[in-house]
């Protein structure tokens, strides 16, 4: 059995390698905050950590390469996120890359392209995570040590008799993943009836407030994969007086992603106070292809969060 997870992945800036920069697993073991915390990252682990010390009390800036917050994500989310940690005092560079990284004994000083420095107290590299294959030496069962992930088929086998499940997939990082992968090797070596694993319903969620949960395609995900008209329907989430929403966490959006031909869920994005717990029902109408007029048709509770879910379907453009 391979479970081995991943490592973090340590981008290969200047000077960074000979710093004290903290990994996840550093930053979920300190006993004092710092004062001032970098974060080189700005996906779900940048973002949900600089959320956390900035509450502490931190004054927590996010360096994000790429041109926004939870580039794996819906832009609205990308979008909802940015302007709640910059309410919440944490300031936010996107576009912007470490072009070098020093430690004089005290602080941390970040140069970014462009010429801007930042420094801090502490630093926290999230920038994503990578199997380390040749460590464990799959080349013995066959596999390509130099891959990202281990190859399986549908019933989690990597070679006759090795099983594989989590991080090391590549299927998403999450430890639900595992869990899932877990109950298919269990239900095959017991010799219990399963169903093969299948992908298109992975559901992931961003651990800040408000939480950003999603599952399936993103829009531009389908509008790049589905050879067929694709439709969005979005509903903001009712926002709380003027000066306090974004302290509160209260804003979201419910977005649908739909494939026309089929009338059928191909992703979506719960954001909100509870958006991982609303994901739950749009998990299932992804998973299980249950027909939109369907989900039209259903009494929803009230008043709820996903109630959100049939005005959005009310939107579908």
């Amino acid at each position: 059995m391979i479970g081995t997870g991943t490592v973090p992945w340590i981008p290969p800036v200047d000077g960074l390698a000979a710093t004290p920069y903290w990994t996840n697993r550093e930053a979920v073991e300190v006993e004092r905050v710092p004062r001032s915390l970098i974060v080189l990252g700005g996906g779900p682990a940048g973002v949900e950590f600089a959320q956390v010390f900035g509450r502490f009390g931190a004054a927590v800036t996010i360096v994000e390469e790429l041109d926004r917050l939870l580039p794996q994500e819906e832009p609205e989310s990308s979008e909802l996120i940015k302007a709640i940690l910059r309410n919440q005092g944490i300031t936010v560079h996107t576009g912007a890359s470490a072009r070098s990284v020093s430690h004089d004994g005290s602080a941390f000083t970040v140069a970014l392209a462009g010429g801007r420095q930042l420094t801090g107290e502490q630093l926290l590299v999230a920038t994503g995570r990578k199997a380390s294959l040749a460590s464990i030496g799959v080349g013995a069962i066959g596999q390509d040590e130099q891959a990202t992930c281990i190859e399986v088929d549908e019933n989690m086998q990597a070679a006759p008799g090795v099983w594989t499940l989590g991080d090391v997939v590549g299927k998403g990082a999450h430890t639900h993943m595992s869990l899932y992968h877990a109950r298919i090797i269990l239900n095959q070596l017991l010799g219990r009836p399963h169903h093969p694993a299948e992908y298109h319903a992975v559901p992931r969620v961003t651990f800040t407030d408000p939480e950003i949960g999603a599952v399936g395609l993103t829009e531009a995900q389908a509008r790049e994969r589905v050879h067929g008209p694709v439709s969005t329907g979005i509903r903001q989430i009712p926002q709380s007086p003027r000066g306090w929403i974004h302290k509160a966490g209260n804003d979201g959006f419910v977005k649908l992603v739909v494939d026309d031909e089929r009338g059928v869920l191909l992703g979506a994005t719960s954001a909100g106070p509870v958006g991982g717990e609303v994901l739950s029902m749009l998990t299932l109408a992804v998973h299980a292809a249950v027909p939109v007029q369907r989900l039209r048709e259903m009494i929803y509770a009230y008043p709820t969060f996903h109630g959100a879910v049939p005005e959005a379907i009310g939107r579908l453009a």
